[in-house]
C-alpha cells in the first residue's frame, strides 16, 4: 500500500534522511522515500499506519505529519 504524509519543519537533506530513518524502523514498513522540496514522505507499507502512530515515531524530533 502506498501511503503518503506530509512532514512539517523539514530543511535540509538531514531532515529528510532523519525521517526516513525513522519510518524505515517502524514494523510493516517496507520502504520510504522523502521529498524535502515538497515535504512529502511516501511509504510502501502492508497496511495503512495511522497519522498518529507516524508522528509517535517522530516524537524525539521536531517534525511534524500534517
Amino acid at each position: 500500500m502506498k501511503q503518503e504524509v506530509t512532514i512539517q519543519g523539514m530543511t535540509c537533506q538531514g531532515c529528510a534522511n532523519a525521517v526516513k530513518t525513522k519510518f524505515e524502523k517502524i514494523k510493516g514498513v517496507d520502504s520510504v522515500e522523502v521529498d524535502l522540496e515538497n515535504n512529502l514522505a511516501t511509504l510502501i507499507t502492508e497496511l495503512e499506519i495511522p497519522k498518529d502512530s507516524l508522528q509517535t515515531d517522530l516524537e524525539d524530533t521536531n517534525y511534524k505529519v500534517v
